[in-house]
């Protein structure tokens, strides 16, 4: 019996096309594939359990008219919301603390707070298994955890509460909803995973009290969608930092929404500007504004000179975008050519069994030191006493890729010359043979190549992380991008009248130095 392959359109999440599923009872199996690259077998039975799925939604969609039905025929929560002249503090959202991968965003929001003290930090998800580095523990001395009853409970105990006690506010949300299609999304967003109309409905009763004036969320994904929730019960504007271009996919149902109702979107490299306003043209670039992820410089002193010894080192999570994969065959070639080196691979994640299998099969094991997830201070040791920082970054199966590594920009701010891929954002910083080296995506063989050229002109290699260097502390000094955010959020408060003019933050950056401009092309 031959397989059928149907494509189709849709949701990745939607159940399967009734054509499909009758084409699979009459005939025989039958392949799916959707427009997101999802793929879904109907074998004997698949088809009877993709019926069951359309029966549940449909059911789902009852159950939401039915609410609706009766809470629309009540009054409206007697809770008055925040206005939109609020005095209270700014509020700055966190989806998850510690986070050994969120470093950069938490050194970030400390600049943030060095400034703006009265700000406050709320924090949506605990990681109480996550290693704890310096700027977590900061953090968590001033942070406030959003309250866990309601959301930790049972999935059908937390939908009750959340129907019984909080329905003429979900209904409300849902109202909010733009067209059709985002209500229908909406309602089965809730019904089926309250978990995230839960959080925003915990978070606004949090922040009710302190009457915030604004709230900005790092990530546009599911901790953007509490925000937007919470933001609109309360009726205060809110904001977004998004980190990569990825985001866009995993938030891609309600990312119109979410840029609609934000006062600004920020994004960290002029990369994702240009593919968020070519996925929504409407939205003007003002609204996308570019703010570059920094680092503390005052951490990141220069080395004297280049070790010479031939030490590469990577550091980061080990997933398949940062492209480690590709280092064993291209470090056996420098072995097969006669080049020194030897490589410490920082960091820990899914692919580190698979690296050091290809490590042991290429025949440069003994060269090669895994030594897991470090703190800051561990890989900046490990970095001034490198040759060469590398992550020969690529775009993963499932579409996610970096936007500018912070390993690159703390390898560079010490002169370390740094090689890597045009990948993203990247080539914003590292320019091939000026700031950095860059070798073609996936090419093991350019990336050889790359490695042999640092590893063996160690003169060229040090004028090239000297520039790199420049380029850094030139543009990435953390205080200068807490400075630009911090005006770009009360810019829109002076529109409302919350603050003065003279309040604004620009030239308020302890360094001294004005906001840097954009990254040289």
């Amino acid at each position: 019996m031959t397989e059928r392959t149907i494509t189709w359109q849709g949701h990745p999440h939607a159940p399967a096309p009734l054509d499909a599923i009758h084409q699979a009872r009459r005939d025989g199996p039958v392949t799916i594939v959707d427009d997101a690259g999802r793929t879904v077998s109907l074998g004997t039975f698949g088809w009877c359990k993709e019926l069951v799925r359309i029966a549940w939604q449909r059911l789902l969609g009852l159950k939401l008219a039915a609410l609706t039905a009766v809470f629309t025929s009540r009054t409206a929560p007697k809770v008055a919301p925040a206005s939109a002249k609020a005095t209270g503090p700014v509020v700055v959202v966190l989806p998850v603390l510690p986070d050994m991968s969120h470093t950069f965003v938490y050194r970030e929001l400390l600049a943030i707070l060095k400034q703006r003290p009265a700000w406050r930090v709320i924090v949506l998800q605990p990681n109480e298994q996550a290693p704890r580095h310096r700027e977590a523990e900061e953090l968590l001395q001033l942070a406030t955890f959003l309250p866990r009853d309601g959301v930790t409970r049972s999935y059908l105990r937390t939908k009750l509460w959340l129907l019984r006690r909080r329905g003429q506010q979900l209904v409300s949300m849902y109202r909010a909803q733009p067209d059709a299609e985002s209500q229908e999304f909406f309602g089965k967003h809730v019904l089926r995973n309250p978990r995230h109309p839960g959080n925003a409905l915990q978070l606004a009763d949090l922040l009710r009290p302190m009457q915030p004036r604004h709230i900005h969320v790092y990530a546009s994904t599911w901790s953007a969608n509490v925000v937007m929730g919470a933001a609109h019960l309360l009726d205060v504007p809110f904001s977004i930092s998004s980190y990569v271009d990825f985001e866009f996919a995993y938030s891609h149902k309600l990312l119109p929404e979410k840029l609609a109702r934000a006062t600004f979107f920020r994004v960290v490299t002029k990369f994702c500007q240009q593919r968020l306003c070519e996925l929504h043209p409407e939205i003007p670039e003002t609204r996308v504004p570019v703010i570059y992820l920094g680092i503390d410089l005052d951490n990141w002193q220069e080395r004297c000179k280049s070790p010479g010894r031939g030490v590469i080192v990577s550091a980061a999570r080990i997933v398949e975008k940062k492209g480690l994969h590709l280092m064993p065959e291209a470090l056996a070639q420098l072995q097969r050519d006669g080049t020194e080196f030897s490589w410490r691979v920082i960091g820990d994640g899914p692919e580190l069994e698979r690296i050091r299998q290809l490590c042991e099969q290429h025949g440069i094991a003994q060269h090669v030191v895994f030594l897991g997830a470090q703190d800051n201070a561990a890989v900046r040791d490990a970095l001034m006493h490198a040759d060469a920082a590398v992550l020969p970054c690529i775009v993963a199966e499932d579409g996610e890729r970096d936007g500018i590594p912070i390993f690159f920009v703390e390898a560079m701010a010490l002169g370390v010359p740094v090689v890597t891929t045009p990948i993203s954002g990247i080539p914003e910083l590292v320019r091939d043979g000026d700031t950095g080296f860059l070798h073609p995506t996936a090419d093991v063989q350019a990336l050889a190549a790359k490695l042999t050229l640092v590893l063996r002109d160690p003169e060229l290699a040090q004028t090239v992380g000297a520039r790199g260097r420049d380029e850094v502390h030139r543009t990435l000094d953390v205080h200068a991008s807490a400075t630009q955010l911090i005006a770009q959020i009360e810019a829109g408060q002076i529109e409302a009248g919350q603050i003065e003019a003279g309040q604004i933050a620009t030239g308020q950056n302890p360094t001294g130095q004005p906001p840097p401009g954009p990254l040289a092309p």
